[in-house]
């Protein structure tokens, strides 16, 4: 009996705190975006597997968020993984690589920033990595803004998603 009163008299205390409740967090859906997750690097002007310098991707995308209470908006904060291979034209110079961080709605881009990333190729190795630098996206507290995704994606050319429309990369 005594510990169910001492239990009683704990939650009693709890709730007489003062204290706000945590208000709701409408945190994005930081993702890769698929259609834009392969990239190959060719020569200047070519596109022939011949003339592939780097086959690259993204590896993943991690994210948090944080509150910013005096803006009201969700501070998110991701970083994102990506991995190259040499191709037949390699030269041996670092490959910088072109990507965005999109904010979408549905079938809409928000807002769009565009990213370079280099990978270096150390020694004879055949495969290169990198992660991003933080990023930071800020995004309002609201529940309409509960189905936001942000995206991550290489920025290609028109030649670049044709060749990856027609050569889609087998996971």
């Amino acid at each position: 009996m005594k510990q169910v009163y001492a239990l009683m008299l704990l939650c009693g205390l709890a709730a007489c705190g003062g204290d706000k409740p945590a208000p709701a967090l409408f945190c994005p859906n930081p993702a890769v975006l698929e259609q834009a997750s392969s990239l190959p690097v060719f020569l200047p002007g070519k596109q022939d597997v011949g003339s592939l310098v780097s086959q690259a991707s993204i590896t993943g995308v991690a994210g948090s968020c944080t509150l910013e209470p005096a803006k009201k908006v969700l501070r998110v904060k991701l970083q994102a993984g990506f991995a190259a291979t040499n191709g037949p034209a390699d030269h041996g110079a670092p490959v910088v690589l072109p990507y965005f961080v999109a904010v979408s709605q549905g079938d809409t881009i928000v807002a769009k920033t565009l990213y370079q990333i280099e990978l270096t190729f150390d020694g004879n190795a055949s495969t290169a990595s990198a992660v991003s630098k933080p990023v930071f996206v800020e995004i309002p507290n609201a529940p309409m803004t509960a189905g936001t995704d942000v995206l991550v994606g290489f920025q290609m050319t028109a030649d670049q998603l044709a060749y990856v429309a027609a050569h889609p990369v087998v996971r």
